[in-house]
């Protein structure tokens, strides 16, 4: 009997703590009291912190990312659902149609919204970024605790250099990333501006910027029609040099 109330440690609450690294990382340095000054501070106040922001932010987006897209799937199925009831209401119960037209505006509308926020915000994007950039800071400071991979038969202060150039890497490919996609953002405001900015000339000085490709192939013809007036006319001075 005895033997049922016994657990593993694998099983006992205090096993199943989340994952602290700055804890890890203190608990690091506790045993390794000779580190200089420097290591420490770097490895709490910018690796730790740096894991801890990453991870808390990967978490936070993907709430927002998973709870807008449920919604949205929500919804968009309910619709066709009430769009069939619509009509049903009759006498009386009339305004029950007018709630079901208004609850599917307000639905669509929704939708609109959520689907422009995802898209404003990046949340997939922020959510996978930043959970692939704390893993892979997890992962170079798990090397460096169990001194293999990279920091394998390196001495202490080899070891402390590595580490310090690897995660320094890493959150570097970070920021380089988020300033890429600044850049092509503000790279397309630039292009629509040019294209406002060239329609906006075209309109003043009585020019048509034709989209239509019926309407292209109809300037297309109209074109070739003007260059056969043309030689036409060509033809004729050419006889009046003849009669010359």
């Amino acid at each position: 009997m005895a033997t049922n109330t016994v657990t593993s440690d694998s099983q006992s609450p205090a096993s199943k703590k989340e994952y602290d690294p700055i804890q890890m990382l203190r608990d690091y340095m506790k045993d390794n009291p000779s580190a200089p000054a420097y290591i420490s501070n770097y490895l709490v106040n910018r690796l730790g912190d740096q894991m801890i922001w990453y991870d808390s932010k990967s978490g936070f987006f993907k709430r927002v990312w998973v709870r807008n897209q449920t919604t949205i799937i929500v919804l968009s199925a309910l619709i066709p659902f009430l769009v069939g009831l619509i009509g049903m209401g009759e006498g009386e119960y009339e305004w029950i149609n007018t709630v079901l037209k208004m609850v599917v505006g307000a639905a669509g509308v929704s939708i609109a919204i959520l689907e422009g926020l995802n898209s404003l915000h990046q949340s997939r994007e922020l959510f996978v970024e930043y959970r692939t950039a704390s893993e892979q800071l997890k992962q170079e400071f798990s090397y460096f605790l169990g001194n293999s991979g990279v920091y394998a038969g390196l001495d202490e202060k080899a070891s402390y250099t590595k580490l310090i150039a690897n995660t320094e890497i890493i959150m570097a490919g970070q920021n380089n990333r988020w300033a890429e996609i600044a850049r092509k953002d503000e790279s397309a405001s630039q292009a629509e501006e040019i294209q406002n900015a060239v329609e906006a000339f075209l309109a003043k000085n009585n020019f048509t910027l034709v989209k239509d490709p019926s309407a292209e192939e109809g300037a297309g013809d109209d074109t070739q029609s003007g260059g056969g007036d043309a030689a036409t006319g060509g033809g004729s001075g050419s006889d009046t040099g003849t009669g010359d």
